[in-house]
């Protein structure tokens, strides 16, 4: 192996992997001079990013986790910074940001023994649907970080790029203009194909935050019905953007909340004409049925149920859920945008009583 890897850094070219860093991340701090003057102000910024994110990876080309595996994706990333960084036109810069960041997520996932997510077949040409302009990783208009954007109708699939690989995250989503909008999660990898939840539903104008699990690799974009002014994006964020849940809170649409108390009694009252659902993820990051915590000694009086983790109706309604712990909410109003309020009522848990020692004989 390690004679295998010898050679492949050789093959790299004269001197090897780690002057072609260097010379990769000189070019990066004068980058917005090396870049054509015909890209967009905000596509150099976000080269010059992608270089900087470059530089600044930590990785050693002979250290235990550089397989051949791995450094084929490191070489992969290098090679999509000099193609975006030599583009003279804005769609070769987005499509060298958008392969360039997919490698550094499979080789960050490589390294850390992650599953490797990989690419959706190619759809068929359709003249009739024509796809929405998207990069994997990088917004159409910008090549920015965590958001892509597209308008029109159609579907496309996008890379999650995690603020935090391995954890779950936040998704936002905006659209404007009159169509339908769906977002669906989806599992890629090189051992594993499945289709996820439908994240979001929507009909014309959407915001919203929606939770994203841990085992998702692409977000699923189907547009339909759009008019020429129909606009979408999505952002990913870390769960720690998560909104503090207010002792009274008030909200409309789709939203995450962070619940940081102890044992308590959620009041939901919900305004809609849609189905909807308030569901809780415990700090453990896992719904009550996979987890492990063990739940507080409720009082018999307690509302609700101990097992159950999510409420949820259709119309008007008003549910109590109980909050075993600090954790997360998740606020889905599916099909609409309806408004809710959420109220949150400590619950006293006493301590358990001593036990008693039999008197002995």
């Amino acid at each position: 192996m390690i004679g295998y890897v010898a050679s492949f850094l050789l093959g790299l070219g004269v001197g090897g992997l780690y002057p072609m860093l260097r010379r990769r991340r000189a070019a990066a701090v004068e980058l917005p001079t090396a870049v054509a003057v015909e890209l967009p102000a905000a596509v150099q910024e976000s080269v010059t990013v992608f270089g900087e994110e470059m530089s600044a990876l930590e990785f050693d080309a002979n250290g235990p986790d550089a397989t051949p595996a791995v450094l084929d994706e490191y070489r992969a990333a290098l090679a999509a910074y000099d193609r975006a960084s030599a583009a003279r036109t804005e769609p070769d810069a987005l499509t060298a940001l958008r392969d360039g960041r997919a490698a550094v997520i499979r080789l960050d996932a490589r390294r850390h023994g992650r599953p490797v997510p990989i690419d959706a077949l190619p759809p068929a040409a359709d003249p009739g649907c024509p796809r929405p302009l998207t990069g994997a990783g990088t917004g159409t208009g910008t090549g920015e970080r965590y958001v892509s954007t597209g308008y029109g109708n159609g579907k496309t699939e996008v890379l999650i790029d995690r603020p935090e690989p391995g954890r779950p995250a936040l998704v936002e989503a905006d659209v404007t203009g009159e169509g339908t909008f769906y977002l669906q999660t989806m599992t890629r990898t090189e051992h594993r194909t499945d289709t996820g939840d439908h994240l979001i539903m929507a009909i014309d104008d959407y915001q919203g935050r929606r939770y994203l699990p841990d085992d998702a690799t692409h977000l699923r974009v189907t547009t339909k019905y759009s008019d020429a002014d129909y606009r979408w994006s999505i952002r990913v964020v870390p769960l720690s953007a998560a909104t503090a849940l207010a002792p009274e809170h008030r909200g409309h649409c789709d939203e995450v909340l962070h619940y940081n108390g102890g044992p308590a009694v959620l009041t939901v009252q919900f305004q809609t004409d849609d189905l909807w659902e308030v569901g809780y993820v415990c700090q453990c990051l896992r719904s009550s049925f996979h987890c492990d915590c063990p739940p507080p000694p409720w009082p018999k009086s307690t509302p609700g149920d101990d097992w159950s983790d999510d409420v949820f109706g259709q119309g008007d309604g008003r549910r109590t859920l109980r909050l075993p712990r600090p954790g997360f909410l998740v606020v889905q109003d599916k099909g609409g945008c309806g408004s809710w309020y959420l109220t949150t009522q400590p619950v006293d848990i006493l301590p358990p009583s001593p036990r008693r020692r039999g008197r002995r004989r």
